[in-house]
């Protein structure tokens, strides 16, 4: 952001929001449902706002990206990649050097985020890893990076909102009145867990001293293809581990960009609010009712045993990405698992690869040349070990992995203009903070001043 793309109020703002307390943040951090151009119809707290809907500007829309996504720097990577007699450790499950705002396991960041406003529906493209420094907000000035980062990562999916019945069942009808209304922006984390499901099998079965055991519980705790590795001493059958166990991992990551979201909207003294979203299969356009957010669907075919189904038993459509834009590790976007387990190698020990000297992602170590060397490679056994298991459960339930490539949290986050009178009428002193009271003079000096009750926190 620098002078010649945002106004000196819209600077001020930024910093203001940027060095907002963290405690404050947490401790005022509320659910504020009532936007601009809202109406509650009936009951007790009936109102409609006197005001028109006001949609967040691209400033605001671009600090609310980046606190959900933004780049901060090199990981650590603190932990042992060798044990004390030299062999692998389990250091090298660790994906990628580049830190983002959401902490995720294994530094694999599976997640993205879609959002979309009156204009039109974006998808936040994964950054590039060139050139990250250690810290890459060390400074006041490193902010000018926002909103050209903002800008260089959006992909505009289509023109307006996603089109869904807003109706029951398909929206909660308690929500219906303030979910996705004109003016408001709203927040989709979109989780892909296949690398993050083949990573830890890497993870699970490479231990130098017999690997995890995976058993498919939900078949009648058949070996999940790798009975043959038991035998052959690379896996331990002491160490089961359940199919059911694995592919929700990385879910845990949408939780924490909700909250970072949540924290931004009070910083910046926004209104919104985190709430179930429309059923997951209408949203992302698994059904004929609308096409949602447009991803693709497959309607898997189960072979016998999978899952206590019968022979050729048809799933549930289960989405699996988006052209071009977001493809998980798994087929249609790769000939098979085989290729797709390549591929999550290669991003880790291919050309471009995070332990590769020369790749262009920069390393956090002092001893980079050493430290490269000195990471271990998966051996043949253990790579088609993984690829044993990965075949089977597509094999078995006709995807892989067996629950959905792509996943929701279940929620979405809307932020908004508050109407300041709604609370003013309805709530006593403290409802809104300093920060409501004052974001539209901060934000948006040339609209319309709202009055605000003058005793708030």
């Amino acid at each position: 952001m620098t002078t010649e793309t945002i106004s000196e109020n819209l600077r001020q703002a930024v910093n203001a929001a940027w060095t907002y307390p963290v405690f404050d943040a947490l401790f005022n951090r509320r659910s504020r449902r009532f936007a601009l151009g809202s109406e509650i119809p009936g009951g007790v707290n009936k109102y409609r706002s006197q005001r028109p809907p006001l949609p967040l500007n691209e400033v605001e829309e671009a600090l609310l990206v980046e606190a959900a996504t933004g780049i901060t720097g090199l990981i650590l990577a603190d932990l042992p990649f060798l044990d004390d007699r030299g062999r692998d450790a389990g250091g090298n499950t660790i994906c990628h050097w580049a830190g983002r705002t959401w902490p995720s396991p294994c530094a694999s960041h599976d997640t993205h985020l879609i959002y979309w406003n009156d204009e039109g529906t974006y998808l936040i493209r994964e950054p590039s890893l060139s050139g990250i420094q250690m810290r890459e907000y060390a400074d006041e000035s490193d902010r000018d990076k926002t909103l050209r980062r903002f800008r260089e990562s959006r992909v505009k999916l289509f023109d307006g909102r996603p089109q869904y019945p807003r109706s029951y069942p398909t929206v909660l009808p308690f929500n219906i009145w303030s979910s996705d209304i004109p003016g408001s922006t709203i927040f989709l984390p979109v989780i892909d867990v296949t690398f993050e499901f083949i990573n830890v099998l890497f993870l699970m079965t490479a231990w130098p001293d017999g690997g995890f055991y995976i058993i498919d519980d939900l078949s009648g705790n058949v070996p999940a293809g790798c009975e043959r590795w038991a035998k052959e001493g690379l896996l331990n059958p002491m160490f089961a581990l359940p199919l059911s166990y694995l592919g929700t991992v990385s879910r845990i990551e949408a939780g924490f960009m909700i909250q970072n979201l949540l924290l931004a909207e009070q910083a910046m003294g926004l209104g919104g609010w985190t709430h179930a979203h429309p059923a997951a299969m209408v949203l992302l356009g698994g059904t004929p009712l609308a096409k949602g957010l447009g991803f693709r669907f497959i309607t898997p075919k189960v072979r016998e045993g999978g899952g206590g189904i019968d022979v050729g038993a048809v799933g549930l459509p289960s989405p699996v990405g988006l052209d071009g834009l977001l493809e998980p590790y798994c087929p249609p976007y790769y000939r098979d698992m085989n290729a797709a387990v390549d591929a999550v190698v290669e991003c880790k020990f291919g050309p471009r690869g995070a332990y590769t000297p020369d790749s262009e992602q920069p390393l956090p170590f002092l001893m980079k040349n050493e430290f490269i060397e000195s990471v271990p490679h998966y051996n043949d056994k253990v790579v088609q070990c993984v690829k044993d298991i990965c075949n089977y459960i597509y094999e078995t339930y006709g995807k892989f992995p067996h629950l959905d490539a792509i996943q929701t949290p279940g929620c979405l986050v809307q932020a908004h203009h508050l109407d300041l009178e709604f609370y003013d009428k309805f709530y006593p002193e403290g409802a809104y903070t300093e920060t409501q009271k004052n974001h539209m003079a901060l934000w948006h000096p040339n609209a319309t001043r709202i009055p605000a009750n003058q005793s708030t926190l």
